[in-house]
């Protein structure tokens, strides 16, 4: 069985000497760019990182040469594209600054891996399509069916709505509600009326006694 043909080829760089923070941000600035685009616009770019991607980048184009040439395929170099480009930490190294009075600070050389991705557009694009526009909402359920879902509760009992509807027809129209409405009348008329009966009795008590004291000051007055 014949292999495929290879449409994407890869270079890497290990152990580069210097921050993965900062190759980062020549990474960003070469990814999704034509491999012969990459190699111009990092020739202006002022960053110590940019020599070494440059590099990496040609290794990947001469590494999809060097395929074609072996398996007589032409391949067509312009149309390969920076599909990937990442970068990620390496080791970090431990040294020593010798500081005044025979002290000594210590600081971090860091390292990093450098990998490229060259693919060919078309193959790009094939892949393009199958992803979705956007990623679809995840369907919310209530915890009742959750707890069912995962065996933790039993199953609903069909028909329990039906029966329910079916007993709240079958009762008769004539219930006991117009007795509970006459009762409340009749406590609300009596109510009202023992109170009306309290008050007024209450206030003819005060009168008579304010009157009777009035009266026996005005007697005692008169006498002195």
């Amino acid at each position: 069985m014949a292999e495929a043909t290879k449409r994407e080829f890869k270079a890497s760089a290990r152990n580069i000497r210097m921050s993965a923070r900062k190759a980062r941000l020549v990474m960003d600035a070469v990814r999704g760019r034509d491999a012969d685009e990459a190699v111009v616009l990092l020739q202006f770019v002022n960053k110590r990182a940019a020599p070494a991607i440059k590099k990496l980048i040609e290794s990947a184009v001469a590494n999809a040469e060097e395929y074609g040439n072996r398996n007589g395929i032409d391949i067509e170099t312009d149309n390969l594209v920076v599909a990937e480009a990442r970068v990620d930490e390496g080791p970090r190294m431990k040294r020593w600054r010798p500081r005044s009075r025979g002290m000594a600070n210590p600081f971090t050389r860091y390292t990093c891996h450098l990998f490229v991705t060259l693919a060919e557009r078309e193959l790009l694009e094939e892949r393009a399509k199958g992803r979705p526009a956007f990623r679809k909402p995840r369907r919310r359920i209530s915890r009742e069916d959750r707890m069912i879902k995962t065996g933790r509760a039993p199953a609903k009992t069909e028909g329990k709505a039906e029966k329910k509807a079916e007993a709240k027809a079958e009762k008769p129209a004539e219930a006991t509600p117009e007795k509970k409405p006459a009762k409340k009348a009749e406590a609300k008329a009596e109510k009202p009326a023992k109170k009306a009966d309290k008050k007024p009795a209450k206030k003819a008590e005060k009168k008579t006694e304010t009157k009777s004291a009035k009266k026996s000051e005005k007697k005692s007055d008169k006498k002195k």
